[in-house]
């Protein structure tokens, strides 16, 4: 048993040199590249980290925005709202204001064409008065055979026309 012993221990020896030599390599693999490969991890982990804060703040930044603009949308709509209600109003109230200029012209317009009538009417009258007198001459002339003398004629005329007046009243006022 002994002989079986010895290259157990020798055995146990190139075991532990083994075991000595892994251990080693541990060390210096876990100083040269297992510390620097946690140190880029950590790195790495806390710029993932930075960039998720820093997309949550651009995502609430963000959102912030989109509330501003619906806000400001949502006033801008009431102001067209607005604008459009009161330009409405002043056209209405300009139609209206072009209607009262056009049924006050009409009006103007309707009393001048009336006035001119009158004065016509007028002239005509007279026109027709003058004339009636003087066929009223002519033939009271020739009925008396001689001649008239002018005061007789203005005379005649004057009356003939308060006459003429008074009749030509009447004959418009039953004509209305």
């Amino acid at each position: 048993m002994s002989a079986g012993w010895g290259r157990i221990i020798d055995f146990n020896w190139t075991l532990v040199i083994n075991l000595l030599q892994f251990a080693v390599l541990l060390v210096i693999l876990r100083w040269i590249l297992w510390k620097p490969t946690l140190k880029y991890l950590d790195k790495r982990r806390e710029l993932i980290a930075s960039r998720i804060a820093a997309a949550k703040t651009s995502e609430e930044k963000a959102a912030e925005l989109v509330g501003q603009r619906e806000a400001e949308l949502s006033t801008a709509k009431q102001e067209s709202v607005q604008i459009l209600e009161e330009v409405r109003r002043r056209a209405e109230k300009s139609l209206d204001e072009a209607k009262q200029r056009a049924k006050e012209e009409a009006e103007r317009i309707l009393a001048d064409a009336r006035a001119q009538m009158e004065h016509e009417r007028d002239r005509v009258l007279a026109e027709l008065k003058a004339q009636y007198a003087e066929l009223v001459v002519l033939g009271t002339e020739r009925v008396l055979s001689r001649e008239v003398r002018i005061e007789d004629h203005r005379r005649l005329l004057d009356q003939l026309m308060e006459e003429i007046d008074e009749s030509a009243l009447d004959g418009v006022r039953e004509n209305r």
